[in-house]
């Protein structure tokens, strides 16, 4: 039985109801014994909603307890029942493993990603995309593609036509925005595959990770996606 002795607790600052909910899980926690710290915590605890999960990024590889409202999808718990579902995860800290994707712009990395990396053109116009993939290649135009986790599967990637996929699976997939004629189908690849993507012309799309821009792609630049070897890490609640 693993419990947990350590945790920190990150709030959205912005939502009253988050504030006053990460005062009541300090208390929560110490009544339980469990000492809060920033350093080396054995559990995460956010307070908010799944954008301050996917903003907590320097913590991905210790487990995570989120707590969001009723409009959050990825949080375990919501602002009404956080306590009951906390206690059990405190006295046996059990985790549920997911998908990260990592990328890089000519070889600098960009953070983590739980949801997705995209490239998307701000501009109303279609770009050429060119993505290799294993021994697969595809030129099309479209106004941006998306590789997206299977946690992110339900959000934009689902939106754009992609496939909801298992939320502990193995692989990811990639899923053209808006492409000229469907000429890109939705693409699963195995999580050992690396996504190699280029654009032709002057067009300088952004690039995004979990819906906050890391960058712009230029036509010289080169754009990797791939399987993270660390796991984002869910405290079974």
């Amino acid at each position: 039985m693993a419990m947990v002795r350590r945790a920190f607790v990150i709030a959205n600052e912005k939502k009253p109801a988050a504030r006053a909910i990460k005062k009541e899980a300090w208390k929560f926690l110490s009544a339980q014994g469990v000492r809060i710290t920033a350093s080396s915590p054995q559990l995460v605890i956010t307070v908010g909603g799944d954008g301050t999960v996917l903003f907590s990024k320097k913590y991905y590889g210790t487990p995570f307890f989120a707590i969001g409202s009723s409009t959050s999808f990825i949080c375990q718990a919501k602002f009404s029942d956080w306590r009951a579902k906390l206690l059990p995860a405190l006295r046996n800290l059990r985790t549920e493993r997911r998908l990260l994707l990592s990328a890089a712009i000519n070889g600098q990395a960009l953070p983590l990603a739980l949801n997705e990396v995209g490239v998307r053109n701000p501009e109303p116009r279609v770009i050429s995309l060119h993505l290799a993939a294993g021994k697969r290649h595809a030129a099309f135009r479209a106004d941006g593609i998306l590789f997206s986790t299977p946690t992110g599967s339900p959000a934009y990637c689902y939106s754009c036509g992609g496939k909801q996929m298992e939320k502990t699976a193995g692989n990811y997939q990639a899923v053209a925005i808006a492409p000229f004629r469907r000429l890109f189908p939705p693409s699963v690849f195995p999580s050992g595959t690396a996504c190699t993507l280029r654009i032709s012309g002057h067009e300088k799309p952004e690039i995004f990770v979990d819906g906050q821009v890391v960058g712009a792609l230029r036509e010289k630049d080169t754009l990797v996606v791939r399987e993270s070897k660390t796991k984002f890490l869910f405290a079974k609640a």
